[in-house]
């Protein structure tokens, strides 16, 4: 019987590029580029160090590792890995992240961390960074639209250990865009490739990676539910006075209240990759 391969990263390909387009162009690098949604997420990132913990404790890093962070962020993994090892750079292309992520490597007196603020997609690995590294980590940023080639550049740096990070299943912001895009747009909200992609897509390239599946959790504080919908709409097509309302009302339902704060919950499910290359 002859049976067809499937192409993973094609399929990766179409659904990332159906997510971007359904969000009117806005990709994972552009969600957060602003400084007030930059601060909120590093916010987020110091009140949820639970699993953030639980993963650099499985590095195996020393004082003299050399570590490629890709898609740093305002600094979730740089920060607190720092001072456990000989080097980073940090790859992170959102103006507003780098800006929080140079703010908190002063203000915690680092001096073994370099920035490189591009996409990743657009980094020249040998005038960019300095191979080889031990470690490279890519934590629930592969929102590059060709998975495929991301993965093999970070091949070429690596010398030692790769890990990778992404959704193991629809996270709970996927379920609520597919209830306002059924309901606003009369559209169904394509959502974000998962981790069983990335997965099978190894495979194929002959890499078998260890696998965890874990809980993540995180809280987005806001001040008031009208600063909560102003922020989600930003990143949404242009929506119309009614159309926000409706985004309110549904938000009226999910949201917690605490300390005079609006509370929005983030919760998911992600998967870790993980393979020694040499």
């Amino acid at each position: 019987m002859k049976t067809t391969q499937i192409d993973w990263n094609e399929l990766w390909r179409q659904q990332m590029a159906a997510m971007v387009a359904a969000m009117g162009g806005s990709d994972c690098a552009r969600a957060f580029d602003n400084e007030a949604s930059a601060r909120n997420y590093w916010q987020m990132v110091l009140k949820e160090q639970g699993w953030i913990n639980d993963l650099l404790d499985t590095f195996p890093v020393d004082e003299t590792s050399r570590i490629l962070d890709v898609g740093a962020g305002p600094g979730t993994l740089t920060i607190p890995l720092a001072p456990r090892v000989g080097h980073i750079t940090a790859v992170e292309p959102s103006g507003a992240m780098a800006g929080v992520l140079h703010e908190n490597i002063k203000a915690n007196n680092l001096t073994n961390v370099d920035c490189v603020q591009k996409r990743w997609e657009e980094v020249d690995e040998q005038k960019d960074l300095s191979p080889y590294f031990d470690v490279v980590v890519a934590s629930f940023s592969l929102g590059m639209p060709d998975i495929g080639l991301a993965i093999e550049k970070m091949l070429k740096v690596a010398r030692g250990h790769v890990f990778l990070l992404w959704f193991a299943g629809p996270p709970s912001w996927d379920r609520d865009s597919t209830y306002i895009f059924n309901t606003l747009f009369n559209m169904e909200y394509p959502g974000m490739p998962q981790a069983n992609l990335i997965f099978n897509l190894l495979y194929q390239m002959g890499i078998y990676p260890n696998v965890e599946v874990f809980p993540g959790k995180m809280e987005h504080h806001f001040d008031s539910l009208d600063d909560m919908v102003a922020e989600f709409a930003m990143r949404m097509p242009k929506l119309s006075e009614t159309q926000v309302s409706e985004i309110r009302s549904y938000y009226e339902t999910v949201v917690e209240k605490k300390n005079g704060k609006v509370i929005l919950p983030y919760t998911w499910q992600g998967m870790k990759l993980w393979w020694k290359t040499a």
